[in-house]
């Protein structure tokens, strides 16, 4: 090792995960090392160029693209692991997935790149694994997956009574609704992550406070349901 402290001509500075990835090193990173692992397998990922787009993905975690999004590779830690997440681009994980063999992680992406369904995948490489709404965006049903998910979730039963409110009204059933900071989020476009949003919380009395993500100041506070609900399909039809 040199005075810099890298490991002589790799420029890697000196870590102690090396110990797990020393063929990582050698071959020039993970997206290089994977490249090659794909060729001696003869298993085609997709790959024509000879480097990455980034370098900066190079040791440590590698990116490459199929027809259903970015197949991504990352690197675990105190032991030899290689992380897979099949990424729809559009806000969701298709499956996600751990092994230490990296010939699977080629054959994982090979697969999926030829059009592998959910269950196929989990079935021949049982380490991918996804959840139902993953499933619901596969069968085209992600909205009403979603809703009967957020109404049967126990964390949120506070909002239980608003969440079986707002389905039963047919304009509204139709948003995709979600939590974030304890915050209820209803997006016109489960698809689209820029698509504008219906937001209710709880007041501090004893209602909600609703707000459009259009105009974030213009905040009111509602404490009868039928009040809210009425006040949610308005602003719908401004979004």
């Amino acid at each position: 090792m040199n005075s810099s402290g890298t490991t002589g001509s790799t420029g890697y500075s000196e870590d102690p995960r090396f110990r797990y990835y020393e063929d990582l090193v050698e071959r020039g990173g993970l997206w290089a090392t994977i490249v090659s692992v794909a060729r001696e397998h003869r298993v085609d990922i997709g790959v024509t160029a000879e480097r990455p787009e980034s370098n900066t993905q190079a040791w440590s975690a590698a990116d490459f693209a199929s027809p259903r999004g970015a197949m991504r590779v990352n690197l675990g830690h105190g032991a030899r692991r290689f992380a897979v997440t099949l990424d729809s681009n559009w806000g969701y994980v298709w499956a996600s997935g751990s092994t230490a063999d990296l010939a699977e992680v080629v054959e994982v992406m090979a697969f999926w790149r030829q059009g592998a369904r959910l269950q196929e995948l989990s079935k021949r490489f049982p380490f991918m694994e996804f959840d139902s709404l993953s499933q619901a965006y596969e069968d085209g049903n992600p909205v009403e997956t979603q809703w009967d998910i957020v109404i049967g979730d126990e964390n949120f039963l506070v909002y239980r009574e608003l969440l079986l409110a707002l389905h039963a009204d047919p304009n509204l059933r139709e948003m995709f609704p979600f939590f974030s900071h304890w915050t209820l989020r209803m997006t016109k476009d489960c698809y689209d992550s820029r698509s504008e949003e219906i937001l209710i919380k709880p007041s501090a009395g004893e209602g909600y406070v609703i707000w459009s993500s259009l105009d974030p100041e213009e905040k009111r506070e509602f404490s009868r349901l039928d009040d809210l609900i009425r006040a949610a399909v308005s602003i719908l039809g401004d979004l």
